[in-house]
């Protein structure tokens, strides 16, 4: 089997699909490779059913599909989220899953589930072709251009980019597993947090998790304390489901097999333990059960490739702008970098970074300049998503779902206006991809 596309899509996560997506509708042929039996990435098979976007800059290709679930009852806005710069919004995954399914065939690419990248093959500063192993064997594909949606920046790596992981160490932000309960009484859960209104700096959750995890430990019911629980969120006001973002795994390593089942292992014991946690401390769960863990593991970091420009926390902390912008994203010295060790000092910086708020702007944003999407050493590879080429405190912001949505649509675009153009990613002209990407939809 050997195919030849305009474009080859590799990630079917939401930065992927977007990509495919935009460079499809605009004429290319397309081609998304996907190892899973999904789109979505941690939005479906990961189980984080919970887009979380900003306030002001989520536009785009990715807006438009979460404003059509919220318009057809299977997603919702949380408008008491308390972090002030962005919002919370829960879906139904099986919509979800439909839903992307239809967008992506309705705008002419290809799909194929179930496949995997096995290396490429790589001429005078080119990727030629990929090689994919399948139910049937092994086969190529060739293409034009080539966008790493992969997360891991896999394609990348095979093309022999650079890359760094995690902080001066390679300590990543520890992963999650996320997990669903039922049979939850919501209304006496949110009665217990009001009484930790005022106990602390924290919101309530907070102030309830450094009281209670502590305690947890101390009676043997929690095996790590983890002050930086992330909580439960509700699915729909309608039912009784909620998703669990259970505790970190601390001390996880998430690019090797053996790095990534142990830490899959260790994330799904920690998710029964705190179905027990809540049981034994929190009103509301005395019935409470735990119906399934995610298929894939809640990956926060692993490779951040080094592109032709690495995004800088101080561009996004002073708002700066670039003439090759292709997307905004809040600024400010804010970000959302999960500690890597369970030390208490560990989520003091964490927290410290997270609710930074001086000097922040309401009405301001940063942008993401084109060249951070595209690899330094390979003239035909773009990048989308968390492997995105920005530094670790610029990454930390990045990766949330809706920019993910966006990055995917700006190289997906790209990608098209190369192949119509005959230039390379690196050669097009950035007033052309800029009027496309705002007809599109996004602000740039």
């Amino acid at each position: 089997m050997e195919q030849i596309y305009d474009v080859i899509v590799v990630g079917g996560g939401m930065a992927g699909v977007s990509a495919a997506v935009s460079a499809a509708r605009l004429g290319c042929r397309t081609l998304l490779i996907e190892k899973n039996a999904m789109l979505g990435g941690l939005g479906t098979s990961g189980l984080m059913t919970m887009v979380m976007a900003s306030r002001r800059w989520f536009s785009g290709l990715g807006k438009t599909l979460i404003d059509s679930l919220i318009a057809q009852g299977d997603a919702r806005i949380i408008d008491d989220y308390p972090v002030k710069d962005y919002q919370r919004i829960p879906f139904d995954g099986e919509a979800m899953k439909r839903a992307l399914d239809s967008l992506l065939l309705s705008s002419g690419a290809e799909l194929l589930l179930y496949s995997h990248i096995t290396g490429i093959e790589k001429e005078n500063g080119k990727i030629t072709a990929l090689r994919v192993n399948g139910g049937e064997g092994d086969f190529r594909v060739t293409a034009k251009l080539f966008i790493d949606a992969t997360g891991d920046g896999q394609l990348a790596y095979y093309a022999g980019e650079d890359y760094d992981i995690g902080d001066d160490s390679g300590n990543v932000q520890a992963p999650t597993m996320t997990a669903y309960y039922c049979g939850i009484d919501f209304d006496r859960y949110e009665a217990f947090l009001k009484t930790y209104e005022g106990k602390g700096d924290g919101i309530p959750k907070v102030n309830m998790i450094r009281e209670l995890a502590p305690k947890a430990v101390a009676d043997g019911v929690l095996s790590v304390c983890d002050l930086h629980h992330p909580g439960i969120f509700r699915i729909s006001p309608c039912f009784n489901v909620g998703v669990m973002n259970a505790g970190h795994i601390y001390g996880a390593e998430c690019i090797s097999p053996k790095g990534l089942t142990e830490a899959t292992i260790a994330g799904r014991k920690m998710a029964k333990e705190y179905l027990d946690f809540y049981r034994r401390y929190v009103p509301g769960f005395e019935h409470a059960y735990m119906t399934n863990t995610c298929s894939t593991l809640g990956l926060r970091e692993t490779r951040r490739i080094r592109g032709r420009y690495i995004t800088t926390f101080e561009d996004k902390a002073s708002y700066r702008k670039f003439e090759d912008a292709v997307m905004r994203f809040d600024g400010g010295a804010v970000s959302d970098v999960h500690a890597s060790s369970a030390a208490r000092e560990a989520y003091d910086a964490y927290y410290k970074l997270f609710t930074a708020r001086e000097g922040l702007r309401e009405d301001d944003w940063a942008e993401l300049p084109y060249r951070s999407l595209l690899a330094d050493r390979t003239e035909n590879l773009l990048l989308a998503g968390r492997c995105v080429s920005a530094d670790r405190k610029t990454q930390g912001q990045l990766r949330i779902m809706g920019y993910c949505f966006m990055m995917g649509q700006a190289s997906g675009t790209a990608a098209a206006v190369s192949v119509r153009s005959g230039e390379l990613p690196g050669e097009i002209d950035m007033h052309t991809l800029q009027y496309q990407l705002e007809k599109d939809g996004m602000e740039i």
